[in-house]
């Protein structure tokens, strides 16, 4: 399953699903919470299942109908530079290449770099517009890291009698691996990994403590 997760999405797209199924989760365990005040650990091991399972599916079909659209998009913009002049369709690869690699826009050479990037799109064959086998590998392989991501946070209430400790059990994980995260995160784009940890573990914080404000 890992292996399959490796191949279908990148480091950066692996830790930002990551991310974001931790901080939905936070928010799923205080609104299920709220909902069931009186609620025992199975009723809350299953609705915030249930809250994981939904986002990891709806996330999994974002990801597919995202990698749709941007198909699409370059379908079009393809379509535009075989029709376009040579000035406006080099203006158009400026405009693509500032959006998506600033750090060459002022480098030596751009625009003869642009002028063989747009002979190799005119030459090339049309981009598929429709959906493809990969991005439905890709949608699978972010639903399992969501589940996986947030997994964790459903064990306090299978060990943990008390269902008010058991929520704050799985507030504590969450925040761990938030920490966790933000620091692998800043290893990854070579910034300061504590530093990054502390944000994302503070953007926790503030939720649970809010959540907890509410009576989660």
């Amino acid at each position: 399953m890992l292996s399959f997760v490796r191949r279908n999405l990148d480091p950066a797209a692996r830790l930002g699903e990551i991310l974001f199924g931790l901080v939905m989760a936070l928010g799923f365990t205080g609104s299920v919470r709220l909902g069931l005040e009186e609620a025992d650990n199975r009723e809350l091991f299953v609705a915030i299942l249930g809250c994981n399972l939904a986002w990891a599916i709806v996330d999994g079909v974002m990801y597919v109908l995202g990698e749709l659209f941007e198909r699409g998009r370059l379908s079009k913009l393809a379509r535009e530079l075989h029709r376009r002049p040579d000035d406006e369709a080099l203006a158009l690869v400026a405009g693509e290449l500032d959006e998506r690699l600033p750090i060459v826009q002022h480098a030596p050479g751009r625009e003869s770099f642009e002028r063989w990037l747009l002979d190799v799109i005119r030459r090339s064959e049309p981009v598929h517009g429709g959906i493809l086998r990969e991005d439905l590998a890709g949608g699978a392989a972010v639903s399992i890291v969501i589940l996986m991501a947030t997994f964790p946070l459903l064990v306090p209430f299978l060990v943990v009698a008390d269902p008010n400790l058991a929520v704050r059990a799985s507030n504590a994980i969450a925040l761990t691996l938030l920490f966790v995260l933000g620091a692998r995160w800043g290893q990854f784009i070579g910034g300061n990994p504590i530093r990054i940890g502390s944000s994302l573990t503070a953007v926790g914080v503030v939720l649970v403590l809010i959540t907890i404000a509410l009576g989660g």
